[in-house]
């Protein structure tokens, strides 16, 4: 491993201004989550390998990725052999250890910190028991002058094949995910990638946990087995998402991605059960957090990958109402908490 290294180990003072607070963050949230696991006779601990065990899977992906991104790259600028310019050019970025790090220590956070998200989000009904679920529905309805803003999405997108369409890229941001951390980690430039980690991780903590204990609320999707007030306003809603999955099924299709995933969380609530991805939170919406997150960094890129990530963004926003899963606030809140973490952290890279 020295000889491919070929120098003394060290980091760069421009990776480790940006990548001690990240380091800092993670411990921290781990070690508050741990302290909540053990408060309730549990561990974060054996989260954090199963997130772990994610995470080694998908390494082979993560990896061909970026020999991808390197391969096209030959290929459109004219290399005469374009495998060994790939091959070049990540043996060139291995040999210099101070990258090397600040490639290698985000991807080991991360499990890290999904594992303490986790950890928290179950805990929130034992500490912080849901209470707010009928006042955001309530702003909904003033927000949109009378009406459920569910009711407007299936206005206008309520077919099942539409709903199935917004079914699946609502679920294709679990993928992003993948993707984003492996394109950030192993190919954006240093800034970028500073840039990435420090909103990303800053935002699981200030939206995905203070935010989540905060504004405690189970969603739409919950309400009836919650027996909350506001159910019946949802209740037309519950009821088309399950016809149009029966009508799926019936045509020999999976059905909705999310009506299998919300009955397996209420189950997991209803247990106890301590779990990879579980866990119920609906203020703020983490998915439009990190859907919006995307668009302002894409646009760093280009105005054509802003405008792509803006659509996702929009898709992610109504396929939260439609599906049952949000409040619209949820996601207005979550816009304007990642504007401020962003603000936040691009003082603080200003500043170092």
């Amino acid at each position: 491993m020295y000889a491919v290294l070929r120098r003394p180990f060290s980091i760069a003072r421009e990776e480790w201004v940006w990548l001690a607070p990240l380091v800092l963050m993670v411990a921290g949230i781990y070690g508050v989550s741990e302290l909540v696991a053990r408060w309730n006779e549990a561990s974060t601990a054996s989260l954090v390998i199963d997130y772990m065990d994610k995470a080694l899977r998908a390494i082979p992906l993560v990896v061909s990725l970026g020999l991808l991104y390197h391969l096209i790259r030959a290929l459109l600028s004219g290399e005469a052999a374009p495998l060994s310019s790939m091959v070049l050019s990540a043996r060139a970025q291995l040999q210099d250890t101070s990258l090397l790090v600040s490639r290698v220590v985000p991807l080991a956070l991360m499990p890290v910190l999904f594992a303490a998200m986790g950890m928290l989000k179950m805990q929130i009904p034992q500490i912080m028991p849901f209470y707010l679920d009928d006042t955001f529905a309530a702003l909904d309805k003033a927000l949109f002058l009378g009406r459920q803003p569910w009711e407007l999405t299936h206005a206008l997108f309520g077919s099942a094949d539409a709903t199935l369409v917004i079914d699946r890229l609502y679920t294709l941001w679990v993928f992003g995910l993948s993707v984003a951390i492996g394109y950030f980690a192993l190919i954006a430039p240093r800034a970028e990638r500073a840039r990435f980690f420090l909103n990303f991780t800053a935002i699981w903590i200030v939206l995905g946990v203070l935010g989540a204990y905060i504004g405690s609320s189970a969603g739409p999707c919950f309400l009836a087995p919650m027996a909350s007030a506001s159910a019946p306003e949802f209740a037309g809603l519950m009821e088309r998402l399950a016809s149009i999955d029966a009508t799926l099924k019936a045509g020999g299709g999976m059905g909705l991605g999310a009506l299998h995933w919300q009955t397996m969380l209420w189950t997991a609530h209803e247990t106890d059960t301590i779990g990879f991805s579980m866990g119920i939170s609906a203020m703020p919406s983490l998915h439009n957090a990190i859907a919006f997150l995307y668009v302002l960094l894409a646009f760093r890129i280009g105005r054509t990958a802003g405008t792509i990530a803006a659509l996702f963004a929009l898709t992610t926003f109504i396929g939260s109402i439609h599906l049952g899963w949000h409040y619209a606030v949820d996601g207005l809140v979550a816009f304007a908490g990642v504007y401020a973490v962003w603000w936040g952290v691009e003082r603080y890279l200003r500043a170092v």
